[in-house]
């Protein structure tokens, strides 16, 4: 153990050699409220270390130290999912939580070290999952640790200092108009052939399309009002003439229903328009590719980014500028092969 001067700490590091010559740094502390000591792992990092040791002694000079909530594992992944909006999202934190607890074991969030987030990542790649999904669990994880941070079940993050590894930008995928032709011709009914026109027309997402319900659908203006969005934002969304008419077709045989595509929640959406799309005899795509080709073709159109962001209800002009960036790329590389074939000739 280490101490400045024994008269004066009020924390104290313990330096433990770990195996392959690796070092493991805790804090140790009497609790002025429980009369006892105290124990908290920081990691690897002496400099961290000194930092977690400067901020606990103002804390417990000022008197605004609380003692960690003692809480298990289990318990605190039931209460943080309840307090998550949106099924999506409360689904996939409790998948990626529970899926943590049973890799790493922790008895209590306070037990949570940064060894077992590494083991935890090392877990989710020899399982075979991309990138994009590694990060996102761990996306996940990190804002399970700041809640359990400010409802005083732990008392860092034990994911400071993570090194993300970095995603490479995709183009987006975007349908030609030849394969829309495709893809509205292969849908097996006028409800699925309308569902994939909206979407290509107004941009919603599928959750959007599959929540909306006819009373939010104003046919005098030719727009709706999509609810569940992913911003948690109810947003006014415009419709062309096409997909006026066909919602209005299926006004008279859906209105039971209380929504055009309400009935699609009972499908396996994804599962079936895969089915579409191989029928339509087109390159893979998903149905969140409808979306990113009505942003791609409004950047094509030359529709200003900020209308375009709006539309699409993107919280994020980044998210937008990614399709004008796609848009840039083929302009640019349009200019060279032109400039090619004027050498040549």
């Amino acid at each position: 153990m280490e101490v400045r001067n024994m008269s004066e700490a009020k924390v104290w590091i313990r330096k433990r050699s770990l195996a392959k010559g690796r070092t493991s740094y805790h804090l140790r502390w009497v609790c002025p409220t429980q009369h006892k000591w105290l124990s908290r792992h920081v990691g690897g990092d002496r400099k961290r270390a000194e930092r977690e040791r400067a901020k606990l002694e103002a804390e417990l000079d000022v008197g605004s130290y609380r003692a960690e909530k003692c809480i298990d594992w289990p318990t605190f992944v039931a209460g943080h999912v309840d307090m998550i909006e949106g099924k999506v999202n409360a689904a996939e934190a409790k998948r990626t939580l529970t899926e943590f607890g049973k890799v790493c074991q922790p008895g209590k969030p306070k037990d949570v070290a940064f060894a077992m987030v590494e083991r935890y990542y090392l877990h989710l790649r020899t399982k075979g999952n991309a990138l994009p999904t590694r990060n996102k669990r761990l996306r996940y994880l990190r804002a399970a640790f700041n809640k359990a941070i400010k409802r005083g079940y732990m008392a860092t993050n034990p994911m400071v200092g993570w090194q993300w590894e970095r995603e490479e930008q995709k183009i987006p995928r975007c349908l030609t108009d030849a394969e829309k032709t495709l893809l509205l011709d292969a849908c097996p009914s006028d409800q699925w052939r309308a569902f994939m026109f909206v979407a290509l027309t107004t941009g919603c997402r599928r959750g959007e399309l599959l929540g909306l319900t006819w009373d939010r659908v104003d046919f005098d203006n030719a727009q709706i009002v999509v609810t569940a969005t992913k911003a948690h934002k109810d947003r006014v969304q415009p419709m062309n003439d096409e997909s006026t008419v066909m919602l209005r077709e299926l006004q008279a045989t859906t209105l039971k229903d209380g929504g055009p595509f309400v009935a699609f929640q009972h499908l396996n959406v994804p599962q079936r328009f895969t089915a579409i799309v191989v029928t339509a005899g087109i390159d893979h795509c998903t149905f969140h590719d409808l979306r990113r080709t009505f942003c791609t073709d409004l950047a094509r159109l030359g529709v200003n980014q900020l209308v375009v962001q709006r539309l699409a209800g993107h919280a994020s002009s980044t998210t937008t500028a990614k399709f004008y960036q796609h848009i840039d790329d083929d302009m640019k590389r349009d200019a060279i092969n032109k400039l090619k074939r004027r050498s040549v000739g």
